[in-house]
């Protein structure tokens, strides 16, 4: 399996369904931010994203621009179409529905996974971390069956044995295609970030708005282009090249943990970000309640600290610029109750801007010392 190989289309087509999914989960947060619904839609999202993970994963036994990896991942996109398709009801009518959909689509990658392993020095890794996964998988297929009061318990254990499943990773060896898998993540994340710009422009178009609506647009626009470039001026390639120097065991546990682990609670930030953006943009000129403007500040917060804590494990540096912004926005939420949305808005959108240009400079200060002392 070549390093540099690109991500294929029929992986981009698999992600579609997700991004499907990840709206279904914001939709079901809209209009309802209390935490019955948030943590629900935490496990649901937690369920979503180990399940594209997988197959992430997969990819580095296989070529799914091949003939038979590429029927396997069309196979698991129309399961996944389903999943999605079923996340507003998963706690209600329609938890069977998708219980059974995750459940085939998870038995799918395993069954895949086992032929791609057999006869190899990887095998005995590849049994036990299956038998993990499928089990957590069962879990779900329970609780989708169980009564709607039961299926919590089955759902939030699942999520916990998917976890765990990942510590096999500290014993055996996967394939892993560094430049591959770090550009899937990223393309994920371009994924959701997309959401964010739905948020914007279904609240923009057509509508002839105010001054505040306009400064506030304006505001939010900026900080979502802010927010790529946090990912993507730097961290990305950080993120590739640890993973290319990275071998072996060593390999398969920095991917775990700076990517399967860490990029769920940015997605999830991004996710909770979009949800407050659509209040903010509906209410300008009025102050958000408690929980939208946690919603806007704390989904900053989430997707800031996993890129910090993404670039811990990756380089064991500190994103210090990074965290003091987290601190303000952390006091801004705790504070500025009795501030307008539209201003809310802007302060966070210079603030993010500001701080990525102060750390901009100084990783291109230090990129230039090490050439210098090459």
């Amino acid at each position: 399996m070549t390093e540099d190989r690109s991500t294929s289309f029929v992986e981009l087509f698999f992600d579609l369904v997700f991004v499907f999914g990840v709206t279904q989960v914001a939709a079901s947060i809209h209009g309802h931010l209390d935490w019955s619904t948030l943590w629900r839609a935490a496990i649901v999202l937690a369920l979503l994203w180990w399940a594209w993970t997988q197959y992430t994963w997969l990819a580095g036994s296989a070529d799914f621009d091949e003939l038979r990896p590429r029927i396997v991942i069309l196979f698991a996109t129309a399961g996944s179409f389903v999943i999605a398709a079923s996340v507003q009801g998963a706690w209600g009518a329609d938890g069977s529905r998708f219980a059974t959909a995750y459940f085939a689509v998870m038995a799918l990658a395993a069954v895949f996974l086992f032929i791609l392993n057999r006869g190899t020095d990887r095998m005995s890794g590849a049994v036990i971390y299956l038998s993990q996964m499928m089990a957590g998988s069962v879990l779900v297929l329970i609780g989708g069956f169980v009564v709607e009061d039961l299926r919590p318990w089955f759902w939030v254990g699942a999520v916990v044995v998917n976890v765990a499943s990942s510590i096999v990773v500290e014993r055996f060896e996967f394939d892993l295609a560094a430049a591959h898998f770090a550009e899937r993540h990223g393309l994920f994340v371009i994924i959701v970030l997309g959401e964010a710009l739905i948020a914007i422009g279904i609240n923009t178009v057509g509508d002839p708005g105010s001054v505040a609506f306009f400064v506030a647009g304006a505001a939010v626009l900026l900080t979502v282009l802010a927010m790529w470039w946090s990912y993507f001026d730097w961290v990305f390639r950080v993120g590739e090249r640890a993973l290319k120097a990275a071998v072996g065991i060593a390999r398969g546990r920095l991917a775990r943990d700076a990517y399967s682990l860490s990029h769920y609670p940015l997605v999830a930030g991004v996710i909770l970000f979009a949800v407050g953006t659509e209040e903010l943009l509906l209410h300008p000129e009025v102050a958000l309640d408690r929980t939208t403007r946690w919603a806007f500040l704390g989904g900053l917060i989430l997707y800031l600290g996993s890129q910090s804590m993404m670039v811990r494990r990756l380089t064991g540096s500190i994103t210090w610029e990074r965290l003091i912004l987290i601190g303000a926005l952390g006091f801004g939420g705790l504070t500025a109750g009795e501030m307008n949305a539209g201003t809310l808005g802007a302060l966070v959108a210079v603030a993010l801007a500001a701080t990525l240009g102060v750390e901009t400079v100084r990783h291109q200060q230090q990129l230039n010392q090490l050439r210098q002392s090459s």
